[in-house]
C-alpha cells in the first residue's frame, strides 16, 4: 500500500517527527545556560578548536593538551572549563592511566542554522539526515510516495534547468563510479 503525499501533506513513516525525534535523541544536550554566541565564540578561538580535535581522536590529558596546542597548561584548562560548560568535552579516564584526568569530545557536528534568527546545535551527526535535511530545504517537494512493503520512496520535485543539470551531472558521476 502506497502513501501518497503532497507537497501540503505531512509526510508520513520514516520522514515523520517521530524519525526526528529519533535523530534529536541521539542530540548532545547543550546547557541551558549555554547560548548560540557562547558556543560560536567557543569554535571561533583557535585553541578551543584545537581542543576539540585533538579530544575527538583520543582522550587526552591537560598536559598532553598543552603540548599539542603550543599553550600553557593554564590556558588549556581556561579552555577546558568553557568547553566543557557548553557541553562539548567531559571529563574522562583512559585504560591506560586510570589515575590522570582525562578530556574527551563528546560531540561530532556543531551545526549553524540560519533563519529568523542564529540557531546553533551541538550533536552526533548523522550525515545522511543531515544531507536529506540539506535537499529538502533546497527544493520544492511536489509528491512523495512511499511503499511500506518495499521500503521504497517515490519523491518528485522541480527544479531550474541549471540544478536540474548539476543532479544529472552529479548522479551520472556517482553510479558510473559504482561500476565494477
Amino acid at each position: 500500500m502506497d502513501d501518497v503525499l503532497s507537497s501540503s501533506d505531512e509526510p508520513d513513516g520514516p520522514l515523520t517527527d517521530e524519525a526526528e525525534e529519533t535523530v534529536h535523541q541521539s542530540e548532545t544536550e547543550i546547557p541551558p545556560e549555554s547560548s548560540d554566541d557562547d558556543l560560536l565564540n567557543a569554535m571561533g578561538d583557535d585553541v578551543s578548536r584545537d581542543v576539540i580535535v585533538a579530544c575527538n581522536h583520543a582522550p587526552m590529558t591537560a598536559e598532553e593538551l598543552a603540548e599539542n596546542c603550543g599553550v600553557s597548561e593554564s590556558t588549556i584548562y581556561r579552555r577546558l572549563e568553557s568547553l566543557s560548560s557548553l557541553g562539548l568535552i567531559e571529563r574522562t579516564q583512559r585504560v591506560d592511566s586510570p589515575s590522570k584526568t582525562c578530556y574527551e569530545t563528546i560531540i561530532d557536528g556543531l551545526s549553524i542554522h540560519v533563519g529568523e534568527s542564529l540557531r546553533v546545535e551541538a550533536e552526533s551527526s548523522d550525515y545522511v539526515v543531515d544531507a536529506m535535511r540539506t535537499l529538502l530545504a533546497a527544493i520544492d517537494v511536489q509528491h512523495l510516495a512511499y511503499d511500506r512493503e518495499q521500503n521504497s520512496v517515490d519523491v518528485r520535485f522541480e527544479l531550474s534547468p541549471s540544478l536540474l543539470d548539476a543532479l544529472v551531472e552529479l548522479y551520472s558521476r556517482d553510479t558510473s563510479s559504482r561500476e565494477p
